[in-house]
C-alpha cells in the first residue's frame, strides 16, 4: 500500500470513529467511567510510587555512597530494598508523630469545651431572667407539634435511612479495598522499578520509530527529574512554613504554635490547598479555648500563608524545578481547576518539562534559519 493512500485511509478511519462517538456520547462517556473505576487501583499505585520513588532515589545513592568504599559491598538490590523500608520507615514516623500530637491536644480541646459550657450555663441562665426573655413561644411550639404524625413520618423514612447506609458502608469498603490494592500495587512498582523501567524503554523502542521513541523517553526523563526536584522542593517549602507559622503563633501568644507547625508542614506537602486545610484546622482548635482569640489566629495564619505564597513558594519551589514565580502560580491554578489536588502536584514539573522543551525546540529552529541579513 502506497503511503499516501495509507494516510488516506488512517485519516478517514480516525474521522469515522470520532463520528460514530459524538453520535454515542453516552456510551463512550460510561465505557470510560467504567474503564477508569477499573483500573483506578493501578493508577494510584503508580502515583503513590512515583512519589515514593524519589525518597528512595536519593537514599540509594547516598547508601551507595556509604558502601562505596566497604570491602564487601551489598548487591544493588539489597541497597534497592534497605532505601525502600527506610523510606517507609520515616513515612510511618511522620504519622504516627502527627497523630501523636494532634489527637490529645483534640481532645483535651473538646474537654476544656464542655468544662466551659458547663461552668457558663447558670451565667447564661441567668442573663436570661435578668433580661425577661419570653421563653414561652418555645412552649407552644412544643405542645403544637403533632408527635404520632411525626414518629409515622420517622417510620416511613427508615427504609431510606437503611438505603443511604447500606450504600455509604458499600463506598467505604470499595474505597478500602481500591485503597489496599493501590498500596500493594505501589510496593510491587516501588521494588521492581529497574525492570519497569527496562520494559517500558524496550516497548517504546520496539513501537514508535527511534526519532519519536527519542522524544518519548526524553520527556519522561525530564518529567521524572523534574517531579524529583518539585517534591524534594515542596518538602523544603513545607518544613518553611511549619517553622514560620510555629514561630508567629509564638510571637502573637496564640496557644498550639508546636502541634499547627507540625500540622502545617505535613499538610503543605499539597500546593496552595494544603496549607488551606491546616488553617481550618487550627482556627478550629483555637475557637474551642478562645473564641476571640480565634480571630487573631486566622489573620495571623492568613498573613503568613500570603506572604509564602506569594514571595517564598514560587521562589523555593520555581527555583528547583526552573519556573518562574508567574508560571509557578500559573501551573497550580490550570491544575488545581482541572484536577484537584493532583492537578496541583503534577502540573507544576510538567509545565516546567513542557517549557523546557519549547525552548530546545525554539532555539533549534532559530540555529536552522539563515541569519537576517
Amino acid at each position: 500500500m502506497e503511503p499516501k493512500t495509507k494516510q488516506s485511509l488512517l485519516v478517514t478511519v480516525v474521522g469515522v470513529t470520532l463520528f460514530v462517538a459524538l453520535l454515542r456520547l453516552s456510551d463512550v462517556l460510561a465505557f470510560a467511567a467504567k474503564l477508569i473505576d477499573l483500573i483506578l487501583p493501578i493508577l494510584a499505585g503508580g502515583i503513590l510510587a512515583l512519589f515514593i520513588n524519589v525518597p528512595m532515589t536519593g537514599l540509594e545513592k547516598q547508601l551507595n555512597r556509604l558502601f562505596g568504599k566497604a570491602k564487601k559491598q551489598p548487591s544493588a538490590k539489597a541497597i534497592h530494598l534497605l532505601s525502600f523500608f527506610i523510606t517507609l520507615l520515616g513515612v510511618v514516623l511522620v504519622l504516627v508523630l502527627a497523630l501523636t500530637l494532634l489527637i490529645p491536644e483534640l481532645v483535651q480541646s473538646f474537654h476544656s469545651l464542655y468544662v466551659q459550657i458547663e461552668a457558663n450555663i447558670p451565667r447564661w441562665t441567668a442573663y436570661l431572667n435578668a433580661q425577661d426573655a419570653d421563653m414561652g413561644w418555645l412552649m407552644n411550639w412544643l405542645e403544637g407539634i403533632n408527635w404520632e404524625q411525626l414518629l409515622h413520618k420517622v417510620t416511613a423514612s427508615i427504609d431510606t435511612v437503611l438505603v443511604n447506609a447500606v450504600g455509604a458502608v458499600s463506598a467505604t469498603v470499595n474505597i478500602a479495598i481500591t485503597a489496599s490494592f493501590a498500596l500493594i500495587i505501589s510496593v510491587y512498582m516501588s521494588l521492581s522499578t529497574e525492570s519497569l523501567g527496562h520494559q517500558a524503554r524496550t516497548l517504546v523502542c520496539a513501537y514508535l520509530k527511534p526519532a519519536h521513541a527519542a522524544g518519548v523517553l526524553k520527556f519522561c526523563r525530564l518529567f521524572r527529574q523534574s517531579f524529583a526536584n518539585f517534591l524534594t522542593g515542596q518538602c523544603s517549602e513545607a518544613v518553611i512554613l511549619g517553622v514560620l507559622m510555629a514561630l508567629a503563633f509564638s510571637v502573637f501568644k496564640i496557644p498550639y504554635g508546636s502541634l499547627v507547625g507540625v500540622l502545617t508542614a505535613i499538610c503543605a506537602i499539597i500546593p496552595y490547598v494544603g496549607a488551606l486545610i491546616s488553617c481550618v484546622v487550627s482556627v478550629f482548635l483555637v475557637l474551642l479555648v478562645d473564641p476571640v482569640l480565634a480571630v487573631r489566629c486566622l489573620i495571623v495564619y492568613l498573613a503568613v500563608q500570603f506572604v509564602e505564597n506569594q514571595f517564598i513558594y514560587p521562589r523555593v519551589v520555581g527555583k528547583s524545578v526552573g519556573l518562574s514565580p508567574l508560571y509557578t502560580l500559573i501551573a497550580a491554578m490550570i491544575g488545581g481547576k482541572l484536577f484537584g489536588i493532583i492537578g496541583i502536584i503534577f502540573f507544576i514539573p510538567l509545565t516546567a518539562v513542557v517549557i523546557e522543551l519549547v525552548k530546545e525546540d525554539t532555539f533549534r529552529r532559530l540555529r536552522a534559519k539563515e541569519p537576517l541579513q
